[in-house]
């Protein structure tokens, strides 16, 4: 049995993308390489996390890679004589693996409690982060550490990037009370928006509101330029102060609906409840240490850049609002300008 020129595309669409991944990994490790001749400390520190992050997120990714091939040919009915490429176009051909390890993800309450961590850092202030700091420590290509964010994990792209801020020899001048661009808030705006109403999609509209949160926030990384002094509607610092005071609020929203209360009687159960959806579904065990390792690298970003002093009040901030709300205190804020300063704008 031949294959057909749709089962021929969903395998290169299959192989595309990680010949894509393989392109990513290699744009950002070339500009690592050039960075720094003498690695510090502190870079074999996200070194170490980068491949512990990669490796555990990864076998569960390729562990529901398995699981929905094998899902796939228990109600499926393959040809007698089919080869396992035959097979594999098929399951590829019939499946959309992006939609159906989202799907698992983001319904059920447990499951959503989750995932949710990762999509408000990610669309909040790891996306400003991005945009703000790429420029000032001169980072290549900041929009590849989304992308493979996207792709890979978000643990494995966040260690990469403040493995490229350990190596910069030096960064360009804080401006005073820079301002957002449009480019920047307007897209982080309407992701949050996103986020916010995933969890109440359904069939016809999850898939179109997947897409444009993922889509929007490589929009503010394509340009190369730092944000302006002027001329915004928003500040950079309270641009990160809404999104991550809008996390809080949404990561309480989502811990109420999961049934979690003040009652210190029920924090065991939880727990477990927690822990059980953890290793519900490969899926969700990919993403769910996904947030797990996102949260310690920017526990240990925040030690090395910010002080060890900071780092038992930002767990604090994680155990109220998760790694969406905490990262206010952890990433640059800068400096609102003085009155005279504001004078001569």
């Amino acid at each position: 049995m031949a294959l057909t020129i749709a089962a021929v595309c969903s395998v290169g669409v299959f192989v595309c993308y990680f010949s894509v991944i393989a392109f990513l990994f290699t744009l950002i490790v070339r500009d690592l390489a050039t960075r720094a001749s003498v690695l510090p400390v502190t870079a074999y520190v996200f070194i170490a996390l980068t491949i512990a992050s990669f490796t555990h997120t990864w076998f569960y990714m390729f562990n529901f890679m398995a699981w929905s091939f094998h899902d796939y040919e228990s109600t499926a009915v393959p040809a007698v004589d089919a080869t396992s490429l035959q097979r594999l176009s098929q399951w590829l051909l019939n499946t959309s693996l992006f939609e159906q390890a989202w799907a698992g993800v983001c319904f059920g309450r447990f499951n959503w409690w989750w995932s949710q961590q990762l999509c408000l850092f990610t669309v909040g202030p790891w996306t400003i982060f991005l945009a703000s700091e790429g420029p000032r420590f001169q980072v290549k290509r900041v929009w590849a550490y989304m992308l493979l964010g996207q792709l890979v994990a978000i643990s494995v792209a966040s260690n990469l990037f403040y493995l490229a801020l350990v190596l910069s020899p030096q960064s360009l001048p804080t401006r005073i009370n820079p301002h957002a661009p449009l480019r920047l808030w307007l897209p982080v705006l309407i992701s949050f928006l996103t986020v916010g109403i995933s969890p109440f999609t359904n069939e016809q509209t999850f898939l179109p509101n997947l897409l444009l949160m993922h889509t929007l926030i490589v929009v503010p990384l394509v340009s190369s330029s730092p944000p302006n002094r002027g001329g915004g509607i928003f500040t950079l610092r309270r641009l990160y102060a809404i999104v991550c005071i809008s996390a809080l609020i949404l990561h309480l929203r989502a811990s109420n609906i999961a049934g979690f209360s003040t009652n210190f009687r029920t924090i065991p159960t939880t727990a477990e409840h927690l822990w059980t959806t953890l290793h519900s579904h490969p899926a969700q065990s990919s993403i769910g240490w996904d947030v797990i390792w996102t949260t310690i690298s920017c526990l240990l970003w925040t030690a090395i850049s910010v002080g060890p002093q900071t780092v038992a009040s930002m767990l604090l901030d994680v155990g109220l609002g998760s790694i969406g709300f905490a990262a206010m205190f952890t990433f640059p804020q800068p400096e609102e300008a003085t009155p005279d300063e504001r004078k001569q704008e």
